[in-house]
């Protein structure tokens, strides 16, 4: 749990507690000067275990282990300043404290400033201080999730200016291990800024749309597989449900054709890398004759293909227009496959006022939606 602006210059017998619900939580904190900023992050003892932690005017980092896994992770709670050139320093000494640290990484609190013109109502717009801080996002290497149940964190002159200032940003290591989180906006009930949860719940929604790859086309097996589905007859009933167990028939027969080609070019893949090896080891003492050359070579093309496709299908599932660029770097793409998941993903709807987040509901909830919408 992060507060930024406690206007507190010593918080050591505040009774954050009540904030937290129990006693059994570890603490932080940067003092204010004077009245102007102010800074705590509380966690679970039983969780999480503290390591190190740097503490500056704006900055808050703390350092630990997660309890069980042992995994590092590191948190900086910020506080920005008001003025652009502060905040590029501000940005500058984030980028060294996690320069300095490994593990996971998650960056939170009150930037005090927006990434697009979009993320301001009625509120002035600096360019310069969102190109900063988007170049700030982009060389430290961070993502945001989506942030659900409103569009803005902050609200001024009663109601009449509204902006995003206040966020979550996290390492591409941890966005890839929780890519179905989400930040979620709570209301606005005892500030000009509303409190902010990340979620990293993975809700079942049930099964996932099964999708066909443009590298399977032409692939041995894939068209008679496809055609043995259209052409099963014996199915009864309406015209729609006749219909539905043919595409359901069509999926089942593209996935066991699919497992039995992937299994058969993951055999393919460790026999060619297998003799590849063994011709290279031989490189090292002889000459191959005409034979073994043309072994090696057909291996090294065996090889080229497979990692080709396995490029093309992660372009597909990402995408993106580089694909077209023939881009082959699938850790990008990886990334940006996680990042449309949590785009794409609905963690919970606003339904009367409450946030409902089970699957059931927010299933029901989107089916009522769209039967009032047909005519």
């Amino acid at each position: 749990m992060a507060f930024q602006e406690t206007k507190q210059e010593d918080v050591s017998n505040f009774r954050f507690e009540n904030f937290w619900g129990s006693k059994n939580f570890g603490m932080e904190f940067v003092g204010s000067v004077g009245m102007s900023g102010g800074l705590v992050c509380l966690w679970n003892l039983g969780m999480f275990e503290l390591e190190n932690s740097i503490k500056r005017r704006n900055v808050l980092a703390v350092r630990g282990r997660l309890k069980g896994s042992g995994e590092v992770m590191n948190f900086i709670n910020v506080y920005a300043p008001q003025s652009c050139s502060a905040k590029l320093e501000l940005w500058n000494e984030i980028r060294g404290i996690m320069g300095g640290w490994d593990g996971l990484w998650v960056v939170a609190g009150d930037f005090n400033a927006v990434r697009m013109e979009s993320e301001r109502k009625n509120s002035a717009f600096k360019a310069n201080c969102a190109k900063n801080f988007n170049e700030f996002i982009a060389q430290a290497n961070l993502l945001e999730y989506d942030l659900k149940g409103c569009r803005f964190t902050c609200s001024r002159n009663n109601g009449k200016k509204w902006s995003k200032l206040d966020r979550f940003l996290v390492c591409p290591e941890f966005f890839s291990k929780w890519p179905t989180a989400c930040q979620r906006a709570l209301p606005f009930l005892h500030s000009d800024h509303c409190p902010i949860l990340l979620e990293l719940g993975d809700k079942n929604f049930g099964p996932k749309p099964f999708r066909v790859f443009d590298a399977w086309l032409g692939k041995e097996g894939y068209k008679e597989a496809v055609e043995l589905a259209v052409n099963y007859v014996d199915v009864q009933g309406p015209p729609d449900s006749r219909l539905t167990a043919k595409f359901a028939r069509i999926r089942n027969e593209v996935k066991k054709w699919r497992d039995i080609y992937r299994k058969k070019e993951g055999e393919n893949y460790a026999r060619a890398l297998e003799e590849l090896e063994a011709l290279e080891s031989s490189l090292e003492t002889r000459d191959l004759n005409e034979e073994e050359e043309w072994v090696y070579a057909e291996n090294r093309r065996v090889i080229m293909d497979l990692e080709f496709k396995k490029c093309s299908e992660a372009r597909q599932r990402a995408r993106s227009k580089w694909a077209e660029e023939g881009d082959a770097n699938t850790k990008f793409f990886h990334s940006l496959i996680n990042q449309r998941k949590a785009s794409n993903l609905i963690p919970g709807l606003n339904v009367n006022g409450r946030w409902v987040s089970k699957p059931a509901r927010v299933k029901k909830e989107i089916m009522s939606f769209f039967q009032k919408s047909v005519p």
